[in-house]
């Protein structure tokens, strides 16, 4: 599997819109967003298809900082666990992740580097 990499998102729902950056590495998946979000999860190859990953991820959002999903915005911080699946070795497409909210969100992701080799 050559998932590992950085990838570049753009993500929308239905209160707004953001960016963001993904780190794929080695079955582990870390990054942020412009709005204050930290991502950490896995990600896993798909046993009924190979030629995809399951994506499993804890989006911590602060404190007073609006969600683009539903515009929730809490006095503190909280963590929204999503879902969605990717193809292997894509370079760029659409996601349809979904949130324990209920609510979809919209991404697009980009691959801007392969990750540097240990020295």
């Amino acid at each position: 599997m050559s998932m590992n990499g950085m990838y570049y998102i753009k993500f929308a729902g239905s209160a707004g819109e953001g960016i963001g950056t993904l780190t794929f590495k080695d079955g582990l998946i870390y990054g942020f967003d412009e709005g204050g979000g930290i991502y950490d999860g896995t990600y896993a190859q798909m046993p009924d298809d190979p030629s995809m990953v399951s994506i499993k991820v804890s989006v911590k959002m602060p404190a007073g900082q609006p969600s683009v999903v539903g515009g929730i915005n809490q006095p503190f911080d909280w963590t929204l666990p999503v879902e969605t699946e990717m193809p292997i070795n894509s370079a760029s497409g659409d996601l349809r992740v979904r949130t324990q909210l209920g609510h979809t969100v919209h991404a697009t992701y980009q691959r801007m580097r392969s990750l540097p080799l240990a020295a």
